[in-house]
């Protein structure tokens, strides 16, 4: 393999990867069966009233 070819493979498949990850994070991200989760995590971060225990 020359130097160039590994290149192209790299320039071709590379975006591609990418791009196919970007959308598999996306649909997680926003798939609305994972809301539950997301609010959970949201929520995690605030500190509790005194009244609410």
């Amino acid at each position: 393999m020359s130097h160039d070819l590994l290149v192209l493979i790299s320039k071709t498949f590379g975006p591609i990867w990418m791009m196919g990850f970007l959308v598999v994070v996306a649909i997680r991200a926003f798939a609305p069966s994972r809301r539950a989760a997301h609010d959970r995590a949201a929520r995690s971060i605030l500190q509790k009233d005194e009244g609410d225990a």
